[in-house]
């Protein structure tokens, strides 16, 4: 009987670590620092029961977050915003940029705080008109998301408090958060350039960075973003950011998710991705 159950822990542990090391790759050779990780959030906020969210992967926890704002800076990591990083000649090795998508209210009362705590910078990519109790779809589904549709949003006072800190850019993500390759020409041009057009002239400020919803793009949709002039946009492919590779209309950037603890996060900061 003891032997039964030894070969079922021992198979179970065998398991477990075959798992794990197909979703980390902690085997993976490291990615050179030399090239930035541009990392991507969404919320920072505590999880909603389980039985009653779909979304708690786009939920960081505030204590994961400042412990992974901890790591970076003890590991000697400098933060820029995005477009800070694309005008530099030269980009220092361990370079990182914390972007976040959507603008929900807690990049203000819980990312912003810990960001001022430990002086670190970073891009919020908002959608204008996030206050429409609509603008969420659950790209599954292709259907309006009652969960994202609830969560707060900024105001735009705590968007230019935040502009005010030197510590925050502010970007673009669309009007209403659009699917870019399913809109026409005109359509796609009117939800990047009109984004841009009142960002700037609620804020006061110049948008030069934006992000494609869904981390959907088509080369139509990357023309108009530098046709705009935007200085750079993100998309949601897993990598690092290679200059030989991306051009800075379609950077990668790597996700963070909410359901995943420090080692992950370690392991994707080296890796340069989890797969």
């Amino acid at each position: 009987m003891i032997r039964i159950i030894l070969s079922i822990i021992v198979v179970f542990l065998l398991i477990t670590f075959i798992i794990f090391s197909i979703r980390f790759t902690w085997w993976r050779k490291n990615v050179s620092y030399e090239y930035p990780r541009i990392l991507m959030y969404h919320m920072i906020s505590e999880h909603l029961p389980k039985n009653k969210s779909k979304f708690n992967r786009l939920r960081v926890k505030p204590k994961e977050f400042e412990k992974q704002i901890i790591w970076l800076k003890k590991h000697g990591f400098t933060s820029y915003t995005l477009s800070e990083l694309v005008n530099l000649k030269e980009i220092p090795p361990k370079s990182v940029v914390i972007t976040f998508d959507d603008g929900y209210k807690d990049n203000f009362t819980n990312a912003f705080t810990i960001l001022k705590k430990h002086n670190f910078k970073a891009t919020i990519f908002i959608v204008v008109d996030r206050f429409t109790k609509n603008w969420a779809t659950d790209k599954d589904l292709n259907e309006s998301s009652d969960e994202l549709n609830a969560e707060e949003m900024l105001s735009n006072d705590e968007v230019a408090q935040m502009i005010a800190s030197g510590l925050i850019e502010i970007g673009s993500h669309t009007m209403d958060h659009a699917n870019l390759p399913a809109l026409s020409t005109d359509e796609k041009w009117a939800q990047i350039q009109k984004s841009k057009e009142n960002i700037e002239n609620i804020f006061g400020t110049t948008c030069e960075t934006f992000a494609y919803p869904f981390g959907f793009f088509d080369n139509e949709s990357a023309l108009a973003v530098e046709k705009a002039g935007y200085k750079a946009a993100v998309t949601t492919k897993n990598d690092v950011y290679k200059k030989s590779v991306y051009n800075k209309y379609k950077m990668p950037r790597i996700m963070i998710s909410g359901r995943q603890g420090m080692l992950a996060f370690k392991l994707k900061i080296k890796n340069g991705r989890v797969r």
